[in-house]
């Protein structure tokens, strides 16, 4: 008979980007109720550090230390300071994220660095850091991109953003192939709109609102689902998953 495969993160050590706040934040506090242990990671760590105490509270151990995902050597030194302090990293959240919409004949030069460099360069060298970390350990790690449904199917005002998560969805299938004889699976989660400060605001602007009209479900997504579908990919059940995008989007992609 075989063993069930488990759905939970017991003892696992979990690092989640740009966690601060938002689908971040969201995601830290539900792997925490899931079992998991976390090293929190933004370029506001005062904000990682509430979340780390509210993981705490749940009885898990939890960590913050400042990580600026544009920036290699920030890479490098929050990588150390959870290796040193955990020991091992079995999972990575590449959460962290930027956009500045807008059309796409006033982008400047600096507006396309920052975006790419946040949601796709930090994406590849976070893998990469991390990654190295997992194979000299022998760990069976997971790596999870948090993307976009614009990632998919592209949108207005967002040519730059789409093309970033666009391209770190191309990342997880190629890294996908090349990680797996590690035993390392690598996937991404796609939302569409989700309930954040962020969202709220963008919502008053009614040109804005009406891009709800494309979701099926009828609704934005709460932040807790988004976290479900991390901690899914995150657990032993999906072991054999890699490669693979998952929409999160209320049906957005599927019209």
């Amino acid at each position: 008979m075989t063993t069930p495969l488990s759905f939970d993160l017991n003892g696992k050590i979990v690092v989640v980007t740009g966690a601060g706040k938002g689908i971040g934040k969201s995601i830290a506090l539900v792997c925490a109720q899931w079992g998991a242990d976390l090293a929190l990671g933004s370029r506001t760590v005062e904000e990682c550090e509430a979340v780390a105490a509210e993981c705490r509270a749940l009885g898990r151990r939890a960590e913050a230390w400042r990580l600026d995902v544009a920036d290699l050597n920030s890479i490098r030194a929050f990588v150390d300071a959870t290796l040193e302090h955990f020991g091992r990293i079995d999972v990575l959240v590449n959460n962290a994220g930027y956009n500045a919409p807008k059309p796409a004949l006033d982008y400047t030069e600096e507006d396309f660095d920052r975006i790419s460099d946040v949601n796709f360069k930090g994406a590849f060298f976070m893998t990469t850091t991390v990654v190295r970390s997992m194979i000299e350990r022998g760990v069976a790690g997971r790596i999870i991109n948090i993307t976009s449904q614009v990632g998919v199917v592209g949108g207005p005002l967002r040519s730059i953003y789409a093309g970033a998560k666009g391209a770190v969805g191309q990342l997880t299938r190629s890294l996908a192939a090349e990680f797996a004889p590690h035993r390392i699976t690598v996937n991404a989660v796609a939302p569409t709109f989700t309930r954040t400060e962020m969202l709220e605001k963008a919502l008053q602007n009614p040109a804005f609102a009406k891009n709800l009209e494309k979701i099926p479900m009828g609704r934005i997504a709460e932040p807790e689902e988004i976290a479900g579908a991390v901690v899914f990919l995150a657990s032993d059940a999906a072991r054999m998953i890699t490669g693979q995008v998952l929409c999160v989007d209320g049906g957005y992609t599927a019209i």
